[in-house]
């Protein structure tokens, strides 16, 4: 299995050196982390790894990789990146016309413009439904009305992609994407959503109120929403994996820290025999998960089932080590800026990012019905 190893071995510096320690204070303010992503961008080329043309499953497994150790220490920087680089570039780079591509691409690989995907809509499963947000094509291209629920990275972006159920002359309904600078006349970003976990990255509804645009905005020139939304889901759910197992490492490693301060009185944490117990069940949980995962990236990485399982595991994993250190530390969880509180939030947001966990189980099981 290959990676740009020096490559890692210059990130894993970078953060060392950089952001340990930073994160406490950047989400607690909701700070955008824009100083960090652009050393790892300008510095360090981080999404060019998902731009190669030689070898592109090492490139993928490098950026992985990336986010996996970015989130080990500041997970909402790894879903700022992560978001970028797989509802944006991602997309355009497999599904963009040569034009798109040359419109686009070089400035979303420079973070010059961000991204944003705006498919999520309130109640709505997308393996079985159409969303609601409608495109209506019209003699001049198609008029746009609709509102997305959450869009990450919205209040920042430049460039997003929208899924919509499309409408033609006929009256045949299908799914697409459209590609549209966020600056449209009828394109309106809301508030800013507060959340508990991952509060470095921006989240905000859409709205969309008779937006028009060209025939040559369809992502690729064609309509083929449902394919374009199922892989770049499967490679973000891939994304959310290794953010999980960065999570679960940096709580783990915290936590282990934090046990064995010695109290002004009594005994440390991991002085108590059920604590010792407690720690190997979870490091035994994170040495299974980590085998598994790594197992799978020595496949083509592109089955949506694997994937699914994959990011279920690893982010239930995220959780429970989060919160046992918590039971296990107690007060020590809140030392300094490296509060293990934090992990817990930011791992319960990787049961949500992606895909519900039910819901990802419900369309595992089809294939045993």
């Amino acid at each position: 299995m290959q990676y740009d190893q020096e490559k890692l071995d210059q990130i894993s510096d970078y953060i060392q050196a950089e952001i340990v320690g930073q994160a406490a204070h950047y989400d607690e303010h909701k700070l955008f982390p824009l100083l960090f992503i652009n050393r790892l961008v300008t510095d360090h080329k981080i999404f060019h790894l998902l731009h190669q043309t030689v070898d592109r499953d090492s490139g993928l497994r490098t950026f992985l990789e990336v986010i996996r150790l970015l989130s080990i220490e500041f997970s909402s920087l790894a879903a700022i990146l992560m978001t970028q680089a797989f509802f944006a570039i991602w997309l355009l780079e497999h599904f963009g016309s040569p034009e798109q591509k040359e419109r686009y691409l070089d400035d979303l690989l420079n973070f010059k413009k961000i991204g944003a995907f705006a498919f999520s809509e309130e109640d709505i499963n997308l393996d079985k439904q159409f969303p609601e947000t409608m495109a209506r094509q019209t003699d001049k291209g198609w008029i746009i009305n609709g509102r997305k629920q959450m869009v990450s990275n919205a209040p920042m972006a430049d460039v997003l992609f929208v899924l919509c159920q499309t409408v033609d002359q006929y009256g045949k309904k299908d799914m697409a994407i459209f590609v549209l600078d966020s600056k449209t006349p009828g394109v309106q970003v809301g508030p800013t959503i507060d959340k508990v976990g991952v509060r470095s990255m921006p989240l905000a509804p859409i709205s969309f109120e008779n937006v028009q645009l060209t025939t040559d905005q369809l992502l690729g020139h064609q309509i083929a929403g449902k394919q374009q939304y199922t892989q770049s889901m499967i490679k973000m759910r891939l994304a959310i994996s290794a953010q999980s197992l960065g999570i679960a490492e940096g709580a783990f490693k915290k936590g282990l820290a934090y046990s064995q301060i010695r109290r002004g009185f009594g005994k440390r944490p991991i002085d108590v025999s059920i604590n010792q117990l407690r720690i190997v069940d979870l490091k035994t949980a994170l040495v299974a998960c980590e085998a598994y995962y790594y197992d799978y990236l020595r496949t083509d990485m592109s089955d949506e089932r694997e994937v699914s399982m994959l990011k279920i595991i690893t982010s239930r994993l995220a959780s429970t080590i989060s919160e046992e250190v918590v039971r296990i530390t107690g007060a020590y969880s809140f030392i300094g800026n490296d509060d293990i509180e934090r992990y817990v939030h930011d791992a319960n947001i990787t049961k949500e990012y992606g895909g519900k966990t039910d819901r990802l189980k419900k369309k595992i099981a089809e294939m045993w019905l």
